[in-house]
């Protein structure tokens, strides 16, 4: 598997960007769908309000992070499983380095807070679906759709990047990780 990473970031006022891309109900319909729901610390539904998590802040670092696939390595993707392994796979290396990278960043800058793509932090799997408490609740963070934001309009209107889906089972050319630093 071969891929390269690019990664694109820009700061914009919170206000601004809480008013042109939080849409919690609508995100919240699309969140039910996914099999994530209810069953992550990360996911919705929550005991709390989600629009409530981005306030007070007074800039949004919105940053992406690509990873673009050779034609070779999509050639070889000849099923839905392997274009899902495969893609599964190069975000997990990704992730592995960018994860790190956002809690430094979150420390560094004082009351600021990080908005993740996933929750990561449990391999053998989330203790949600167990009735039990998160094992790490100091480090789960949220991702910016599980809170409420379009990250597709976003990622399209503040970074020029459009996220790819596939429609057919095929690996998409990029993949891209959205994440976000808000800053007091």
């Amino acid at each position: 598997m071969n891929y390269s990473v690019t990664s694109k970031q820009v700061t914009v006022p919170a206000s601004d960007f809480i008013s042109r891309y939080r849409d919690v109900e609508r995100m919240a319909t699309l969140c039910g769908q996914c099999p994530s729901h209810g069953n992550s610390w990360g996911c919705p539904p929550y005991a709390f309000d989600p629009a409530t998590v981005s306030n007070g802040f007074k800039t949004v670092t919105l940053m992406g992070t690509t990873i673009e696939f050779d034609e070779a390595t999509r050639a070889e993707c000849t099923t839905a499983e392997m274009s899902r392994a495969v893609a599964i796979q190069a975000m997990q290396e990704v992730w592995k380095t960018l994860l790190p990278d956002l809690y430094e960043k979150e420390r560094q800058v004082k009351g600021s807070r990080c908005f993740t793509f996933r929750c990561t932090l449990c391999p053998e799997g989330c203790t949600r679906p167990e009735g039990k408490p998160c094992r790490y609740p100091d480090r789960l963070r949220y991702s910016l759709e599980a809170v409420g934001f379009d990250v597709t309009a976003a990622a399209s209107d503040l970074l020029g990047i459009d996220l790819e889906w596939s429609s057919d089972g095929r690996l998409t050319k990029h993949i891209t990780i959205v994440t976000a630093l808000f800053q007091r």
